[in-house]
């Protein structure tokens, strides 16, 4: 794997981010996306949420329907 260190004000809009981040390069061209890691209350909400009813859907199928949006 690849590690690229960004500058604290970058990190600081990846971890603030509420969703993917478009990394593109000086000509608007897309390099990448990246995603920042869930936090603790998200892991717990996630898995509080595995024994409940109702549609399920891959995150995948997830991610799909939120980008075509």
């Amino acid at each position: 794997m690849i590690k690229i260190v960004v500058q604290g004000e970058i990190a600081e809009q990846i971890r603030q981010s509420e969703g993917q981040v478009e990394l593109v390069d000086n000509q608007g061209q897309r390099v990448g996306i990246v995603r920042r890691s869930p936090t603790q209350q998200e892991i717990e909400l996630a898995r509080s949420r595995i024994g409940t009813e109702g549609p399920k859907v891959t995150v995948e199928e997830l991610i799909n329907k939120i980008e075509s949006l």
